[in-house]
C-alpha cells in the first residue's frame, strides 16, 4: 500500500508543470480532483496501517503543528485529516515526517478550497512559513459559446463569491443545467479561474439539440416493462429536458414503485442514449411522521402502501391522520386496466371526524371512482368521476344527524410539469383543480344539492434567475353550493356542502374555519391571495415574504355580500433539513362597503407557524 502512494506521489511530481498554480491563470477543478485522489488514498492507508484509533490533533489558527506556521491575520483552521496530510502522523508507517515540498502541495490545495488562490511559502530549516494572502472574489463571469436563448447573467451566486474549486463546479453545474433543460443534452464545458484578476471563464460547446426518442428500459421480474409509460412526464419527439427525466423518476419513487429510479444519459458520435436504472426494494412501504402547527397543534401521520401488486403494478394504500381538530383514515385500491394503461378503477373508503368550535361531526364515505391520468409536453392531467355512498352524523351544530345518501363526485386537475418538479422549492408553474359533488332527492337522498369548486395557484420566478431572486405567487378559490336556503335552515344540508373560511390555506388574518363563527356556514365564497417571497439571498436560506389575502362570501347560492375581508401580512420561510418551515403574522381587516350587511370577521392579528406546508 505504501508503494501505491509512492507511485501516486511520483506521478504528481512528474506532472508538476500542469499542476502548479501560476500567478495569472489556474485550473482549480483539475488540481482539486488530483488532490482528492491523494486524500482518498491516504484515508485507505490510515485505516489499514493503524491497529488502534489515531488520536485527533486539533490545530490552532496560526500553527496546525510545530513545523507549519501561518502568518498574517487570516484565521486558517485545518481539519484532522488535513493536519495529518501536512504535518504527518507518527502512528502511520511512512507518514511520521512530511517533506516541505509535499506539504506545500497539499496546503496549496486546501487553501484554494477556502478561497486563498495566491498563497506564498517560505521553507526554512525546521519550519515552513505560509502566507495565505487574501481571499479572491469572482469579479467577472465570462461565458463563450452559449446558445442565444441562454443568458449567463441570470445565473446568480457566482459573481462576488469567493473563487474556489467548489464555486467553479457550481458554475459549471448551473451552465450544464441551463443547457440540458433546453434540449442540449450533450454539452462540453471547460472552466478556468484567474487567481489574480478574479475572472472566471467558461468555454461552452453546446452540441446539437436532442429530442426524446427511444429509452432503454431496465427489465425487472416484479413488474411489466411497459409500466413505466404511466409515469413518463414527456412525449416521444419532444425536445430533451433533463428535468422531465428527473420528474419521471420522482413519480415512480413517490408511488413507491421502486426504492430508487434514475436515468443515465450517454453521448457519443452516434448520438444520445437514455437508459433507465432502477434499484428494487421491498414492495411494501411504511411511513410514520409527526409535526406541529398552530392550527392543529400536534400532528401525526402513518402510511402503509403496496405498489407492486401483480405485474401490472396495482397499488393499495392506507393513511391515518390525526390532529387536535381532525382525525381521518383513508384506504384505497388502484386497479389498472393494463401494464401501460393510465386508466384505473379506484375503490376508496374514507372516515373523518372534525371538531371545530362551531360544530362536531363524523363522516364516512365509500366511493367507486374510474380514473384516468395523462401527460402532454407541458402538463399532467388527472380526472376521476363516480358514485359515492356517504354517511354523516352531526354531533354538535347545524346539520343532519345520522343521515345517509348517494352522491356523484367529479375531480379534474391540471398541473404544469415545472410546478410538480419544483414542489419542494416552489418557484414556477401552476395547478388548477375543479371539483363537484351532487346529490338528488329520491336517489337515496332527501335533498337536491350541487357543490361546485374551482381552485388554483400560479408561481412566477421574476426575472428568470437561477436560483430565484423573487418569487411571485397567487392562489385563488371560487366555490358555491346550489341548494334551497330553506333546506339549510332546516339543518338538512351536510357540513361538507357548506364552507368555512380562515386559516393558513386562505384568509391568513383569521383563525382556522372561523369565517363565519356560527355553524350555518357559507354557500358562496371567492378568495384570492398574492404573495411575494425573497429567494435564495439571505444567509441560511431564510426567505422573507409579504402577502395580502382577500375574501368575499355569501349565505346564498351564487350570491356574495358586499363586504370585503382583507388580510395583509408578512412572514418567513426556511427550507430546513426536515421540511419547509413557514411562519406568518397577518391582520384581519373588514372593508364595510354596506354598513347594513352582516360582518363575518372580527378584526385582529393572527399568528401561524407550520412545518412542511408550502404556498
Amino acid at each position: 500500500m505504501l508503494r501505491l502512494f509512492a507511485f501516486l506521489s511520483t506521478r504528481l511530481a512528474r506532472r508538476k508543470i500542469s499542476l502548479r498554480v501560476s500567478v495569472t491563470t489556474f485550473m482549480l477543478s483539475t488540481y482539486n480532483s488530483i488532490m482528492w485522489a491523494a486524500l482518498k488514498t491516504f484515508a485507505v492507508l490510515s485505516v489499514l496501517a493503524a491497529a488502534s484509533p489515531v488520536p485527533a490533533r486539533a490545530g490552532n489558527n496560526s500553527s496546525p503543528c510545530p513545523q507549519i506556521r501561518f502568518t498574517g491575520k487570516a484565521k486558517i483552521a485545518l481539519n484532522d485529516m488535513e493536519i495529518r496530510l501536512v504535518c504527518g502522523d507518527p502512528h502511520t508507517e511512512g507518514w511520521g515526517q512530511i517533506p516541505f515540498n509535499q506539504a506545500e502541495r497539499f496546503l496549496r490545495a486546501f487553501l484554494q478550497q477556502r478561497g486563498y488562490q495566491e498563497p506564498r511559502f517560505y521553507p526554512g530549516r525546521d519550519i515552513l512559513m505560509v502566507d495565505p494572502g487574501g481571499k479572491i472574489r469572482v469579479e467577472s463571469f465570462i461565458v463563450t459559446g452559449l446558445p442565444p436563448e441562454i443568458n449567463p447573467r441570470k445565473l446568480r451566486k457566482i459573481k462576488g463569491q469567493f473563487l474556489t474549486p467548489k464555486l467553479l463546479d457550481t458554475a459549471k453545474g448551473a451552465l450544464l443545467g441551463s443547457l440540458r433543460n433546453r434540449g442540449y443534452a450533450c454539452p462540453v464545458i471547460e472552466m478556468r479561474g484567474n487567481g489574480t484578476t478574479g475572472e472566471v471563464l467558461a468555454e461552452v460547446k453546446s452540441g446539437g439539440l436532442y429530442h426524446f426518442d427511444h429509452i432503454n428500459a431496465q427489465k425487472t421480474a416484479d413488474v411489466a416493462p411497459k409500466i413505466f409509460y404511466r409515469y413518463e412526464a414527456f412525449k416521444r419527439g419532444q425536445r430533451f429536458d433533463s428535468r422531465l427525466l428527473d420528474l419521471t423518476a420522482q413519480r415512480t419513487m413517490a408511488d413507491s414503485l421502486f426504492l430508487n429510479t434514475y436515468f443515465d444519459v450517454s453521448c457519443s458520435t452516434g448520438g444520445m442514449a437514455i437508459t433507465e436504472r432502477i434499484v428494487p426494494g421491498k414492495p411494501q412501504l411504511y411511513k410514520l411522521g409527526i409535526g406541529f402547527d398552530t392550527e392543529g397543534l400536534f400532528i401525526g401521520k402513518a402510511q402503509w402502501k403496496d405498489s407492486r401488486i401483480e405485474a401490472r403494478g396495482h397499488s393499495m394504500e392506507a393513511l391515518i391522520y390525526a390532529s387536535f381538530r381532525e382525525q381521518s383514515a383513508i384506504a384505497d385500491f388502484r386497479y389498472f386496466m393494463g401494464p401501460a394503461s393510465r386508466l384505473y378503477l379506484m375503490p376508496k373508503l374514507t372516515l373523518t371526524r372534525q371538531n371545530e368550535p362551531q360544530y362536531e361531526s363524523i363522516r364516512s364515505e365509500f366511493a367507486l371512482l374510474p380514473a384516468l391520468s395523462w401527460d402532454n409536453r407541458s402538463l399532467r392531467g388527472e380526472f376521476s368521476a363516480g358514485p359515492a355512498l356517504e354517511y354523516v352524523n352531526t354531533i354538535r351544530g347545524l346539520g343532519p344527524a345520522k343521515d345517509g345518501y348517494v352522491a356523484f363526485q367529479t375531480r379534474l386537475e391540471l398541473r404544469h410539469h415545472l410546478f410538480e418538479y419544483y414542489a419542494g422549492e416552489p418557484r414556477t408553474g401552476w395547478r388548477v383543480t375543479f371539483k363537484s359533488q351532487s346529490q338528488v332527492a329520491g336517489l337515496v337522498s332527501s335533498i337536491t344539492a350541487h357543490r361546485l369548486g374551482l381552485q388554483g395557484e400560479h408561481l412566477w420566478n421574476l426575472g428568470g434567475y437561477d436560483p430565484p431572486l423573487l418569487v411571485l405567487a397567487t392562489r385563488y378559490l371560487g366555490q358555491t353550493t346550489l341548494v334551497k336556503n330553506a333546506l339549510l335552515s332546516a339543518g338538512k344540508l351536510p357540513l361538507d356542502m357548506r364552507f368555512f373560511m380562515g386559516g393558513d390555506s386562505n384568509l391568513r388574518g383569521a383563525e382556522l374555519n372561523d369565517v363565519p363563527a356560527d355553524s350555518a356556514g357559507l354557500l358562496t365564497t371567492i378568495y384570492d391571495g398574492v404573495e411575494l417571497r425573497l429567494g435564495d439571498v439571505l444567509p441560511y436560506g431564510v426567505q422573507p415574504l409579504i402577502f395580502v389575502d382577500a375574501l368575499m362570501a355569501g349565505r346564498s347560492s351564487f350570491q356574495l355580500d358586499p363586504n370585503v375581508y382583507w388580510s395583509p401580512g408578512l412572514g418567513l420561510r426556511w427550507n430546513s433539513p426536515i421540511g419547509s418551515l413557514r411562519t406568518t403574522l397577518a391582520r384581519g381587516i373588514v372593508w364595510r362597503r354596506d354598513p347594513s350587511a352582516e360582518v363575518l370577521l372580527i378584526p385582529r392579528w393572527q399568528f401561524f407557524l407550520s412545518l412542511g406546508k408550502e404556498f
